[in-house]
């Protein structure tokens, strides 16, 4: 174990290599900065930087858990419940492409000799996408448009649904030990606890709105002191579900939803709570990296991870684009929202450390192999994810396409200018 001023110099190294590989990659291909900081923190987890402990706990667990909430917070501000509800196209679309992620990976690992418990929590972490992600890259690339809106808009019903599903597998199942035939076993007295967890869930979001609302309601309060204050809300929400119990990130969608949906006028958030949001997905982006290339990897456990994926890839494009008739954006512009859906990330990573630590307790086997698949799913689908989504973006016409330094020499105008 490596003493607290060593891991914190190894942080700060990562931090700094992040920053600068971050820039220079979205300065010479165009590409989002997560690549770089996805590219550093893989690098730091195999040279053993960090000293990261799994599952997530202490301060580690609450960076992560504040870095993930103001990404869900803010992509779920932007979700009008009155208007999805006159969409059903939309919603149909978004509950198939989740449900058929959630077959396909199960399935597949099913064939391929997994536990019914491994198959069904990869399968439910697998329906999740990442806001994060799509809000830093439309930030980088400087994209909006219809292709980046939907996007964004089916990550946040998918991660909802991931997180509902995931809340339900944690509390109400246990996985059976090897030795009485394996598999997932339901239980009733989970019943209470999930109804207590979902009640914690909404009290702490209920909490957040409370403090939220007359704050983002002042047209003045834009300075550096609101957003402090808007962190340090989010910073003892996540403590208090940490001690009391509840859905932490689910209890941030849930709260996003609401101010959105409570307030007769757009949300005004402070600048300073947007670079905050920046910083703080520069050390998730880092930290999810880091704690999947800790995984041990053997040519079948790579080909196992590589059929997940594929199968994951395979469900999303196939029900986006199948279920995309009457949503409004045409069948030329559903495939770059299906892009968009490829990426996982800090919210990912939250599921697969909850249920790896539950599961611990009844079947350390069954958690060992989650983790040994989930990891490297998640550092692969988040790189793959990025270039999808990026190239997906400069192709529908929503983002500049000046990229590099062939940009720069044929006088176009910069991405990053």
């Amino acid at each position: 174990m490596l003493s607290a001023s060593q891991t914190i110099l190894n942080w700060c190294v990562l931090v700094i290599a992040a920053a600068l590989l971050g820039h220079l990659v979205h300065r010479f291909t165009g590409y989002p900065r997560m690549l770089g900081y996805t590219l550093v923190g893989l690098v730091g987890g195999w040279l053993g930087f960090g000293d990261l402990l799994w599952p997530l706990q202490g301060s580690t667990l609450l960076l992560l858990e504040v870095a993930v909430g103001v990404s869900l917070l803010l992509a779920a501000s932007q979700l009008s419940l009155p208007w999805l509800l006159r969409q059903p196209w939309l919603i149909l679309q978004s509950l198939g492409e989740s449900l058929l992620t959630l077959a396909l990976v199960g399935g597949v690992l099913r064939v391929l000799g997994w536990d019914w418990s491994v198959a069904l929590a990869v399968g439910v972490v697998s329906m999740a996408a990442s806001p994060a992600v799509l809000l830093r890259i439309a930030d980088d690339l400087r994209a909006s448009g219809a292709v980046t809106d939907r996007s964004l808009l089916l990550a946040t019903i998918s991660t909802l649904l991931a997180l509902l599903g995931a809340l339900v597998l944690t509390v109400v199942f246990m996985p059976v030990a090897a030795a009485a035939g394996g598999g997932l076993q339901f239980s009733s007295a989970g019943l209470g606890s999930l109804l207590l967890s979902v009640l914690f869930t909404l009290l702490w979001a209920a909490l957040l709105t409370a403090a939220f609302w007359p704050v983002l309601r002042w047209q003045s309060s834009r300075s550096d002191t609101t957003a402090l204050y808007l962190l340090a809300a989010m910073v003892a929400v996540c403590l208090l579900a940490q001690q009391w119990g509840g859905s932490v990130a689910l209890a941030f969608m849930v709260a996003g939803l609401l101010l959105r949906n409570l307030s007769p006028r757009p949300l005004v958030w402070p600048q300073a709570f947007q670079a905050a949001n920046a910083m703080l997905n520069l050390l998730m982006f880092v930290l999810v990296a880091s704690m999947a290339a800790q995984v041990g990897l053997s040519l079948a456990l790579i080909s196992v991870v590589a059929s997940a994926v594929l199968a994951r890839l395979v469900a999303k494009f196939s029900a986006i684009l199948l279920l995309g008739n009457g949503t409004a954006i045409g069948w030329r512009r559903q495939w770059p929202v299906a892009c968009g859906q490829i990426a996982l990330s800090g919210v990912a990573l939250l599921m697969v450390s909850a249920l790896v630590q539950q599961w611990s307790v009844f079947n350390l086997g069954v958690a060992q192999q989650l983790a040994a698949i989930a990891l490297p799913m998640i550092a692969l689908c988040e790189v793959l994810g990025v270039l999808l989504a990026a190239s997906a973006l400069w192709r529908s016409g929503d983002a500049h396409r000046g990229v590099g330094r062939a940009a720069l020499q044929r006088g176009e105008k910069r991405h990053d200018s």
